[in-house]
């Protein structure tokens, strides 16, 4: 608890509040825009629609997010050179692991607040149906979820390279493969890191070549999803903290 919390004094003049901002404020922006050009009969499926277009959103603008966050919190070691004082006081592990719950608790926290707005907004816009409260609890853990997976990796390479541009180009490089990726077929966004996020959407879109119509459905992650998730996620951890552990300093 003592390593946790010294990471968050650390991280009090890193921006991490304006960095969660700007991502709750290009969401909002975004999807403020989308729904403007939807004319009544698109916003009839109202919050199927708004929970299709927030997993889209999520694919392009979370994974160059996690990365921002991962470096902020892992550069001022590098640049203060600090981290052979820091591991006379802690071993490498602990500091890993503290680093990696103040990451999970930061994306908690900005995801529950983003999933708050977004329920306001479909509230103050009519909505058709019941609010699905259920629904958006599973999305903001799912999120959660796959945005942990990513920081997993991004924290690994924020630790191990002190030029924080490897850590950032990746990021840049997962928002591309995140939306990318919702064009492939499922066996190959399963190889996609990224592309989780669009991958156990709760939403699916169907679209009638005869009729023209588009219409959505609710459904639930592949119970195969959730394991590769878990996979991905252990393999991200392993090999992060491992070179960390065994990293000259």
């Amino acid at each position: 608890m003592k390593l946790l919390k010294l990471e968050f004094l650390k991280c009090r003049r890193r921006k991490i509040v304006l960095v969660c901002a700007a991502v709750l404020a290009v969401e909002l922006i975004w999807m403020g825009a989308f729904f403007t050009r939807q004319d009544a009969e698109d916003l009839k499926w109202g919050w199927m629609l708004l929970l299709y277009n927030l997993s889209m959103v999520d694919a392009i603008i979370l994974p160059l997010s996690v990365a921002t966050l991962a470096s902020r919190n892992c550069e001022l070691e590098h640049k203060g050179s600090t981290w052979k004082l820091l591991e006379t006081m802690t071993s490498p592990g602990s500091l890993y692991a503290a680093k990696l719950c103040w990451g999970a608790l930061v994306l908690a926290a900005l995801l529950m607040i983003r999933s708050g707005l977004f329920l306001g907004v479909g509230i103050a816009q009519g909505f058709q149906g019941p609010v699905p409260w259920g629904r958006f609890g599973v999305f903001t853990l799912i999120s959660w979820a796959v945005s942990m997976m990513v920081y997993a990796l991004q924290q690994g390479l924020s630790l191990w390279f002190a030029n924080q541009a490897a850590a950032l180009v990746c990021g840049i490089a997962g928002s591309f493969l995140g939306i990318l990726s919702m064009l492939f077929p499922p066996a190959l966004i399963r190889c996609v890191p990224w592309g989780y996020y669009g991958l156990m959407s709760l939403v699916l879109m169907d679209w009638n070549q005869v009729t023209r119509v588009t219409s959505f459905y609710w459904r639930w992650p592949e119970p195969t999803d959730l394991l590769l998730l878990c996979l991905w996620a252990t393999i991200f951890l392993a090999v992060g903290r491992t070179l960390f552990v065994r990293k000259e300093v």
